[in-house]
């Protein structure tokens, strides 16, 4: 204990005034960490804060829920500076059963009554959003276990408006372990089984895909059959 003690102090007579820096951005990012996980309503989770001034807004109607089961981590990509927002309409609930993280830019609309379920980290070493991608919940959006997704991506169950009198929406399932590449679109009844991918600028919409599949196009289609992906690159040498 004492040689740590030793290490401390020797450290920060080398650097003065590093040390002071460190301990005021740590504190910055605890209380704006506080602060946010007062607006969780269940789950015992905690919204993180990883970088102090990271911009992060939360807008919660009264009558929303949101529910986190773990950790939620706000992490911005590549010193990335666009906000990222939870916009929770009146009645809506937001559920996330797992540790999870968004990048800079990424945005989570819910309208009233409407419900966005994700599942966390399961197997893989991390589950979440890259940057830059909004998900809009008219109604029912479920988003599996250890959902991998780029930047520029829009996921919704509703087309926002009517066409003719046609139904605009219908519920959306991304099931677990599915990896959705950059400038993709996800739209009203997509249904993804597990073990998927989606790949860059591929627009999936109202159709039902098997699992281990790769899906590429525009409109959407299995490309190839009985894939496998993982996370974390494994080096070969």
């Amino acid at each position: 204990m004492k040689s740590k003690f030793i290490g401390i102090f020797r450290y920060i007579s080398k650097n003065p005034f590093t040390f002071p820096f460190r301990l005021i951005i740590s504190l910055i990012c605890r209380v704006r960490s506080w602060y946010y996980s007062l607006y969780i309503d269940g789950g015992n989770g905690r919204i993180i804060i990883t970088k102090p001034f990271v911009k992060f807004k939360i807008k919660k109607d009264k009558t929303a829920n949101l529910f986190i089961k773990g950790l939620f981590r706000v992490i911005p990509h590549i010193s990335g500076k666009t906000i990222s927002v939870i916009d929770m309409a009146a009645n809506s609930k937001l559920e996330i059963n797992g540790d999870f993280s968004i990048g800079n830019g990424v945005k989570f609309m819910l309208a009233s009554n409407s419900s966005l379920v994700i599942g966390g980290k399961d197997k893989e070493s991390d589950s979440g959003i890259t940057a830059n991608t909004m998900i809009m919940v008219y109604k029912n959006i479920n988003i599996g276990k250890d959902f991998l997704c780029a930047w520029n991506v829009f996921i919704s169950d509703s087309d926002w408006h009517s066409i003719d009198g046609q139904n605009h929406q219908a519920d959306v399932s991304i099931a677990d372990h599915t990896w959705v590449a950059n400038n993709s679109s996800i739209l009203k009844g997509s249904q993804i089984e597990e073990n998927s991918i989606i790949a860059s600028y591929t627009k999936v919409i109202n159709k039902k895909y098997p699992k281990n599949s790769m899906i590429a196009g525009t409109p959407a289609r299995v490309v190839k059959t009985d894939i496998n992906w993982s996370r974390d690159i494994v080096s070969n040498s």
